[in-house]
């Protein structure tokens, strides 16, 4: 459903901004937190300035520093998390793009961001562990770095390279 539901051109864009920008700092809260470190992660492999903010002071701190060049990302399957919205806001504020990743088309977080990226995830019946919009969004990052090292070419395999030597 998260596929059909992803705007092609929504989704290269955000792919290009994250691969030109300085700095990539990705927000997440909640089950959303470990989906911004894992994001982090994945963008550092690849060469790209990322880094995850995963408390609410930190992420409004950090969203005060980002300027033009610069990219938010913040995470929130319900697009109401009002500390992701805020962070999104400061850094648009600052002249950063801003990305959202989300279920939820008319949210607060859709209004805040250059680029919305939308999953589709149907919760069980104990939504409180909240699996399927995990997966949904973990995929959305994974296809996101698969692209950027695929525009990225020899840049990005330099970046393995060099990331792989450093952990052995």
């Amino acid at each position: 459903k998260t596929r059909q539901n992803i705007d092609e051109a929504s989704f290269k864009k955000a792919a290009e901004q994250i691969a030109s920008s300085k700095n990539v700092y990705i927000f997440g809260l909640g089950n959303s937190s470990s989906i911004a470190i894992d994001a982090a992660h994945k963008f550092m492999r690849a060469g790209i300035s990322a880094v995850s903010y995963c408390d609410n002071h930190m992420q409004a701190i950090a969203a005060s520093h980002l300027s033009e060049g610069d990219t938010a990302i913040g995470i929130s399957h319900s697009g109401s998390s009002k500390d992701i919205v805020e962070a999104l806001e400061i850094a648009a504020e600052r002249g950063a793009e801003t990305i959202c990743i989300t279920n939820h088309g008319k949210s607060p977080i859709v209004k805040k961001s250059s680029i919305a990226l939308f999953t589709s995830s149907d919760e069980t019946e104990y939504s409180i562990l909240g699996l399927n919009s995990r997966i949904a969004a973990l995929t959305i990052i994974d296809t996101l770095y698969a692209c950027i090292i695929n525009s990225r070419g020899s840049e990005a395999a330099s970046a393995i390279t060099r990331v792989e030597s450093a952990l052995k």
